[in-house]
């Protein structure tokens, strides 16, 4: 079969098919896949197809097109999806061997150096920047989320976040030892 040929559609009638068909479209696709990410991404493969290959498609009949487009990427997503769950993990298997399996002495000698030495590097970084590092690692918080219980900026979150990583990093290097 040969290739089909690109024919582009201009970026601003992209964009403005995009606002006007987008969220009516990632709620059919959802309708597919019952996954909103994935119907994202399959809403988001129609609109590429529509840039690149939308040149030739009538304005009336851009709607239908899209809708074609994003079903055939949404039962690819889904038979893709499909593939990948069908094998189910023994979970019976998995328990029993990881809880068959220890570290050698020695290894858990060691790992146990690493945790206590980490807690002791934390322990030296500023407070807010330990509050920041416990609740995105340790509660699995959003910055987001972290900014807004803390009543700061998000900014000022992140950078609390990248200070303390900075400083981490730098005295697992030796340099603050």
């Amino acid at each position: 079969m040969a290739p089909v040929p690109e024919r582009p559609l201009d970026p601003a009638t992209v964009t403005e098919c995009h606002r006007a068909f987008s969220p009516m479209l990632e709620r059919y696709a959802w309708a597919i896949v019952r996954d909103w990410s994935l119907a994202a991404d399959a809403v988001q493969n129609g609109f590429i197809a529509l840039a690149r290959f939308g040149g030739d498609v009538l304005p009336e009949a851009r709607k239908n097109w899209l809708f074609r487009v994003v079903h055939r990427e949404s039962l690819r997503i889904r038979e893709k999806q499909s593939r990948f769950h069908s094998m189910p993990a023994d979970v019976d298997l998995v328990q029993e061997l990881s809880a068959s399996y220890e570290l050698n002495p020695v290894a858990k000698v060691l790992q146990e150096e690493e945790v206590e030495n980490l807690n002791r590097r934390v322990s030296k970084l500023s407070a807010e920047q330990q509050q920041v590092l416990r609740m995105r690692i340790y509660e699995d918080k959003t910055f987001a989320e972290i900014a807004q219980q803390l009543n700061i900026p998000i900014g000022t979150a992140l950078s609390r976040m990248r200070l303390a990583l900075e400083r981490l990093r730098a005295s697992s290097d030796g340099s603050d030892n």
